[in-house]
């Protein structure tokens, strides 16, 4: 009698191992995507960090440089969020002909100081938009310190690029809300 419940117990077990062969469970699993900035502000960013992997400096209006890298889920999730933080220029309001800091002077040398311009250090979490596939972490710089974050492999000014807002330049419409 014990011999034939072991038996059937023996085959139940092997029967429940083998009905999950060749069944995979779904995984959201985390890869590496590499950085990329892009600035539609008008305040210099003088360095960026995704998740704690520095991304580079930005200048107003600039971009498109890549640095390795940071690791995410390859699916998106709504819940899924990065932590930004950045260093960028505060000179406040528009001085002479629209500029924002105050330029190096024209005899200015190598080894010189520079002007002493302000800074301003900011952190946020921020969510990361709808995505299919991973691919490149873009972080977009936008007026009022707002930061969106995108993963794809479309450049700004493509077509499909989620954003729709084109190569990087200062956004200085008050409405640049709305310029979707």
């Amino acid at each position: 009698m014990k011999r034939r419940q072991m038996s059937r117990m023996w085959i139940i077990g092997v029967a429940v191992l083998l009905s999950a062969c060749g069944k995979e469970l779904p995984k959201n699993e985390a890869s590496a995507s590499t950085i990329s900035g892009f600035n539609y502000s008008s305040e210099g960013i003088q360095e960026y960090y995704v998740n704690g992997a520095w991304g580079g400096g930005i200048s107003i209006g600039g971009g498109y440089g890549t640095v390795c890298c940071v690791n995410l889920p390859e699916r998106w999730s709504p819940d899924l969020k990065v932590t930004i933080g950045w260093r960028r220029s505060d000179c406040g309001q528009r001085g002479p002909e629209n500029t924002r800091c105050p330029p190096l002077p024209l005899d200015f040398q190598m080894g010189q100081k520079p002007p002493e311009w302000k800074y301003r250090t900011l952190k946020k979490e921020v969510l990361i938009e709808p995505f299919d596939n991973g691919d490149t972490v873009q972080v977009f710089f936008l007026p009022d310190d707002e930061v969106k974050v995108y993963v794809t492999s479309f450049d700004p000014e493509h077509k499909d690029h989620p954003a729709k807002l084109g190569r990087p330049h200062p956004l200085d419409n008050p409405n640049w809300r709305e310029l979707k």
